[in-house]
């Protein structure tokens, strides 16, 4: 009838609403499966590179190597207390001020659990943040739990790079590293320390909400409330900031938890009978560190942390075989107390099901 007059047909508006809407959310689903999937093939490469290079430098010398640690396990093991209270502690000065009235021992539960789902799925390091805001739900406002979760990131991660930096002053002064490796490093680093940078700025002046701008011109859909739950989020992170002292004393706090690594080298070092002393073992973890920080993207750290060890080990002149053992006994540390934060999450998860019973 609207042809027979000459009138075009009034086209439906919601459909082409919803249409609009539906093609942001396709594209988003496929870039999240698409994450997952290159993290599953990151992480079976990684096992695979564990097998070769088990096969390549002999299980049996492996094993052996393993062996000479014994006993001494349970002391590297209860080592790792240290680093998690300096951690710990760093993770309390990213608290808005003033800082929740949380018990130490609960923040301590909730950096161990995090850290052990960190080290057992493939999330990028990303999965054990929102445990550890989780664990807290009830002890303090959660919009001001996830602010202290954010700063704390960003500051550790300012803490792991002045380590680096600091250490690579320190050592490369006495170690033989190619040149090219040497200049890999420090433009590695460089890139790495202008986008943290960036993301303090961001962060400074309101990055989740500049994030959410984002998403609305790309034509990702932001709920009006969900908004509103970030700029609050915004304003809880730039408290922290207003306190001069706060940031400075978490990245600190971490870069203890840092340099605290290589007291466990140095210790792994012992029972395995590797020479060298205090100064190696900083040199060993220094690399370490460095060599896991641009391997970042492979979950769990598999394979790169061992096959790490194995060139750090080749290029200062070392045994490789007793590299891969000294990989291979800081994974079972990892696991051991990944074991223990799980052993946390349960508990808090049964607890949780018999309150609301």
């Amino acid at each position: 009838m609207a042809e027979r007059s000459g009138l075009k047909p009034v086209p439906d508006s919601s459909s082409d609403v919803a249409s609009n809407d539906a093609a942001p959310i396709a594209r988003a689903r496929i870039s999240a499966r698409l994450v997952i999937v290159l993290e599953r093939a990151f992480l079976v490469a990684g096992i695979v590179l564990l097998g070769v290079l088990i096969r390549e430098l002999g299980a049996g010398a492996v094993w052996g190597n393993l062996r000479l640690v014994g006993w001494g396990f349970c002391l590297i093991f209860a080592q790792e207390i240290l680093a998690y209270a300096a951690n710990t502690f760093g993770w309390y000065r990213a608290f808005p001020p003033p800082p929740p009235d949380i018990p130490f021992h609960r923040l301590l539960a909730a950096r161990i659990a995090g850290d052990a789902i960190n080290a057992v799925t493939p999330t990028a390091t990303v999965g054990g943040e929102f445990v550890r805001a989780r664990l807290l739900e009830g002890q303090a406002n959660m919009t001001t739990v996830w602010a202290s979760v954010a700063v704390a990131k960003v500051s550790q991660t300012v803490g792991q790079i002045a380590f680096v930096v600091l250490g690579l002053f320190v050592v490369l002064q006495d170690t033989p590293l190619p040149p090219g490796i040497q200049r890999g490093l420090f433009i590695t680093l460089l890139l790495f320390s202008s986008a943290l940078l960036v993301a303090l700025l961001m962060q400074r002046r309101g990055m989740v909400d500049a994030g959410a701008d984002v998403l609305r011109r790309l034509g990702l859909p932001v709920p009006q409330r969900l908004g509103e739950r970030w700029q609050r989020l915004d304003r809880e992170i730039s408290r922290v900031y207003e306190r001069p002292v706060s940031f400075p004393i978490s990245v600190a706090s971490f870069f203890v938890g840092w340099t605290l690594g290589a007291l466990e080298i140095y210790l792994i070092m012992w029972f395995l009978g590797i020479p060298g002393g205090w100064y190696r073992a900083l040199t060993i973890e220094v690399l370490s560190v460095a060599v896991d920080g641009l391997l970042f993207f492979v979950p769990a750290k598999a394979g790169t942390q061992e096959g790490g060890k194995v060139l750090i080990f080749t290029l200062l002149g070392l045994d490789p075989a007793k590299g891969l053992a000294l990989g291979l006994v800081r994974r079972l540390r990892d696991l051991s107390w990944a074991v223990v934060g799980l052993l946390i999450l349960s508990r808090h998860q049964l607890r949780k099901r018999s309150g609301h019973r």
